[in-house]
């Protein structure tokens, strides 16, 4: 079956907590097809060799992000899409497009301006790097 033009059956929202992720949930919620499915990814730098501090840092972020995500499933409650929540570990702009990928997301969601709850990441420089690199459809949400 040919998919349809324009169908939003997977959307992947890059999530952070931030203000401008919450936007971008709020924009899948509202294009998503029914019988559809947003994926809310959340991605946690690699500690790659750093010290006992580092490691227990970085176990919290871990936690953060997927508290974070479970809290925001808990909160939508539609029947008609499935929502499903992925914390990874690695290079953010990376993470986002092989999961777009991998998932063979319609539409790979981000949201610009807020604070993350995650860790300091810079949205916008995170937002063009997806869109210079990913095959797939990028919107920006502000």
């Amino acid at each position: 079956m040919e998919k349809e033009k324009n169908a939003m059956k997977r959307i992947l929202v890059g999530y952070d907590g931030s203000q401008g992720s919450e936007r971008a949930v709020n924009k899948a919620l509202s294009i998503i097809d029914e019988g559809g499915e947003i994926v809310l990814l959340a991605v946690v730098p690699c500690r790659e060799g750093k010290g006992f501090l580092d490691s227990n840092a970085h176990e919290l972020a871990k936690e953060k992000a997927e508290g974070l995500i479970e809290d925001r499933i808990s909160l939508i409650a539609r029947n008609d899409i499935t929502v499903r929540g992925i914390v990874r570990e690695g290079d953010v702009v990376q993470e986002i497009i092989e999961v777009a990928k991998k998932l063979d997301c319609d539409l790979i969601l981000l949201g610009k301006g807020g604070h993350s709850e995650i860790g300091s990441l810079q949205i916008g420089s995170v937002a063009e790097k997806v869109i210079m690199s990913s095959h797939k459809p990028v919107m920006i949400v502000r």
